[in-house]
């Protein structure tokens, strides 16, 4: 690796990079596409904050899963400074608590990062193949091919896990399958049946998309797939239909549609799919599944979880291959609490990964709305 080069502090942040990569960090994943973070430079230094208003009451009233976003922002902006060669220091939290207390102010006065540059360093083939694929990145919940990811691709995503601080696992044994697949399908059923987690879903889905839609956040009608009673999965996916007016994007008619049965839950087709059943003669889904996770649960690892997490998604997406998350069973910190212990982890799991490859002739994803630079970014 080369040396740094040092550069003088003046020269390093301009107007025109952080506008830059303030634009490549609108791209990251969010929590329901909240997009819960805004910036502000004052000449010399970026700063990340969240915005409070975009707390997820219900799903996430620590705010664990916001932090987490706000992180895979931080990392895209990272990322789009790299593009120009300048080699970004960031101080997680500089203002804030202690990294090893666990109580963080969220009104957003806090900044939850500080980013400066003084250095310079040669963009690498790696980094360049991470920010190529930025835009082409999207949240998958269709079926994926049956092939696996390969060796090859999980050490590249343990690798790019490690390379933030954080950890991965792939969910290989059966029994640790078996274990995490009854964990998802009980905690999909409990968020199934919580009317104030379904009122908070409803209020962050989008009815409208595509030309014409004012929507710049939220979950759009076209990202969503229409639960199917007939679609068995060992994981089984967020049902995020519970918009009335049509069948989603994916769905397979009206049948198709969500409703009083139309998310699996522990007696339907997920349950199926943990028992290595299938529904009506359908194939039962067994995706590559893997846990990202951090060596302690404090706002500090959050934040580094969310930086691990983009550059794994990232990574996916430099392969060829998708990834959406499993997120039922580490929205509550019970759950999550159960499945370090019946999955005899040593850290704190983050982020539940389904991965792998769209079927061959799929169509690409539309992009999900974003906010403009003017509603996210702040310049003194």
């Amino acid at each position: 690796m080369a040396a740094n080069i040092a550069t003088p502090d003046t020269e390093a942040l301009t107007r025109e990079l952080v506008e830059q990569a303030v634009a490549t960090a609108r791209l990251a994943p969010s929590i329901h596409n909240t997009q819960p973070w805004h910036w502000r430079f004052d000449g010399r230094a970026l700063t990340l904050h969240a915005e409070p208003d975009r707390l997820l009451g219900v799903v996430d009233p620590a705010g664990r899963q916001l932090l987490v976003s706000c992180g895979a922002a931080l990392f895209h902006a990272r990322l789009a400074l790299r593009a120009h060669g300048l080699d970004p220091t960031v101080v997680l939290l500089p203002d804030g608590p202690g990294h090893d207390q666990r109580d963080l102010d969220l009104t957003g006065r806090v900044p939850l990062a500080r980013l400066t540059v003084t250095h310079r360093r040669p963009f690498e083939p790696l980094e360049a193949a991470l920010l190529a694929a930025v835009e082409l990145r999207h949240t998958d919940r269709r079926p994926f091919e049956p092939r696996p990811l390969g060796d090859d691709v999980l050490t590249e995503l343990r690798r790019a896990a490690e390379a933030e601080g954080a950890w991965l696992m792939s969910l290989h044994h059966v029994d640790q399958r078996i274990n995490a697949s009854v964990l998802t399908a009980r905690a999909d059923w409990a968020e199934h049946i919580d009317p104030a987690y379904q009122a908070e879903l409803e209020a962050w889905s989008r009815p409208a998309s595509g030309p014409g839609s004012t929507a710049d956040d939220g979950i759009p009608r076209h990202a969503v797939v229409a639960a199917n009673p007939n679609r068995a999965s060992e994981f089984p996916p967020r049902d995020f239909d519970v918009l009335a007016g049509g069948p989603a994007d994916g769905a397979a008619g009206a049948d198709g549609a969500a409703g009083a049965d139309g998310a699996a839950g522990v007696d339907g087709a997920s349950a199926a799919g943990a028992a290595g059943l299938s529904s009506a003669g359908a194939g039962v889904e067994r995706p590559d599944v893997v846990l990202l996770g951090t060596s302690s649960d404090r706002p500090v690892d959050q934040l580094i979880a969310g930086q691990a997490l983009a550059r794994v998604l990232l990574a996916v997406t430099a392969h060829g291959a998708a990834a959406s998350p499993l997120g039922q069973p580490v929205d509550i910190d019970a759950d999550r609490v159960l499945m370090r212990q019946m999955l005899n982890i040593p850290g704190d799991v983050q982020m539940i990964l389904r991965v792998g490859f769209p079927t061959p002739g799929a169509e690409p994803l539309r992009p999900t709305p974003r906010r403009a630079l003017a509603d996210i970014l702040t310049v003194a």
